[in-house]
């Protein structure tokens, strides 16, 4: 039998994987998932290719700005990591959201959730951690430290620390489970 685990963290959890969804299709996955025609003017992302422009105005960064083409060298890992993301993350944000808000059986989280969203915490923690050190390479004649900390702090850090967050939460969780189980079996060999 299935037991679940209902908790406010879940709705927490919840708002984390909608706000990482539009991330994912329109920012990370903007050049890789939608035809070039799409941000032509009068396309139906042309004000997001608009933004996306604007954004590389301002910041210049070349995370957003990586593509295959990308000299080998620099980023050559950032490839991989846009692989798992439309393998792995993608596939565990969509499950998320149906799972935790708009199942109809939602009673809360099983055992696998939590190891699925646990496995999601930590590839998303390890791998914004390889961007966030990534800064510490930029060129300093391109990139001042102000801008520096802005990356790592106001864009990185946030998706370093959520994910960690829910990684305990979930590993929490799941030991919680394991001991149960471990209290259940101790109390079977004493009989």
């Amino acid at each position: 039998m299935t037991t679940y685990t209902k908790t406010w963290r879940n709705y927490l959890w919840l708002a984390w994987f909608v706000i990482q969804l539009p991330i994912i299709i329109l920012i990370d996955g903007y050049d890789h998932l939608f035809p070039k025609s799409f941000s032509q003017p009068g396309g139906p992302l042309h004000p997001l290719a608009v933004a996306r422009q604007d954004y590389i105005a301002t910041f210049n960064d070349p995370i957003v700005q990586w593509s295959p083409d990308t000299p080998r060298g620099h980023d050559s890992w950032m490839g991989l990591f846009l692989y798992i993301e439309f393998a792995a993350t993608l596939p565990t944000v969509l499950y998320a959201v149906y799972r935790l808000g708009l199942s109809k059986r939602n009673k809360g989280t099983s055992g696998a959730d939590e190891l699925v969203f646990l496995v999601y915490g930590f590839e998303t923690a390890l791998t914004t951690l390889v961007c966030f050190h990534d800064v510490f390479y930029w060129d300093d004649k391109v990139y001042s430290p102000e801008l520096k900390n802005t990356f790592k702090y106001s864009f990185f850090a946030p998706w370093i620390v959520m994910p960690t967050l829910l990684f305990v939460d979930m590993a929490s969780r799941i030991l919680a489970r394991i001991r149960v189980a471990d209290a259940m079996l101790a109390g079977k060999k004493m009989q």
